[in-house]
């Protein structure tokens, strides 16, 4: 059995996320998928929109349906109020699956910063494959792989361009949450959360 890990800040989780995990859990269907939004990320410092709490809940309310014993959301890094690093995790999961293999899922978007994670290397050593979702070069085209990454460790996925990223979806919504490229239930929830956070700010 293999073990994916796919981290992130789900800042808000959206329809491309769950394409990710729909994808992962129909190539891989006996394996573990393990979603791990971050509180913090050494990347995206003072980018949140919500609490840890609220963005736990987003996730529920994104990928209810596709959650299962083997697609599982992982409070690993959320519940963390320090920033979040990926080997730390991965760390974490081998020593709860010793006789698993561990792949990471990371976007095409971070492929270039990938040597300005925290230890890469060790991260490489760690990992089976590096899953590379597209985000920018169209399926049938081929991805440039910066030298500092074996090929040989990476497999890319035909999948379709994912519409935007977490950080585009905020800038285009002004608070709105584009139902578009959020289910209507998260978006629901998500208005809530800032609705309450305006009304007590408000007081």
């Amino acid at each position: 059995m293999e073990v994916f890990f796919f981290g992130g800040s789900f800042n808000p989780p959206h329809r491309g996320h769950r394409h990710v995990i729909e994808t992962i859990s129909k190539i891989y269907p006996k394996d573990l998928l393990y979603i791990c939004p971050n509180y913090v990320s050494p990347f995206k410092l003072g980018e949140k929109s919500f609490t840890p709490d609220e963005i736990w809940n987003l996730c529920l309310a994104e990928f209810e349906g596709l959650l299962s014993k083997n697609v599982i959301l992982w409070d690993e890094e959320i519940k963390k109020t320090n920033i979040s690093y990926t080997i730390d995790s991965i760390n974490t999961l081998k020593s709860l699956h010793p006789n698993s293999e561990i792949s990471l899922v990371i976007g095409e978007d971070n492929l270039d910063s990938f040597d300005k994670w925290k230890s890469y290397l060790e991260i490489l050593k760690a990992t089976k494959k590096i899953i590379i979702v597209r985000r920018d070069t169209p399926p049938l085209k081929e991805i440039s792989i910066p030298t500092f990454l074996p090929k040989s460790q990476i497999l890319i996925l035909e999948n379709p361009i994912l519409p935007m990223s977490s950080r585009e979806i905020r800038k285009v919504s002004n608070g709105d949450w584009d139902s578009q490229f959020v289910l209507p239930k998260t978006r629901v929830l998500a208005m809530q959360f800032l609705k309450a956070r305006q009304e007590r700010s408000s007081e």
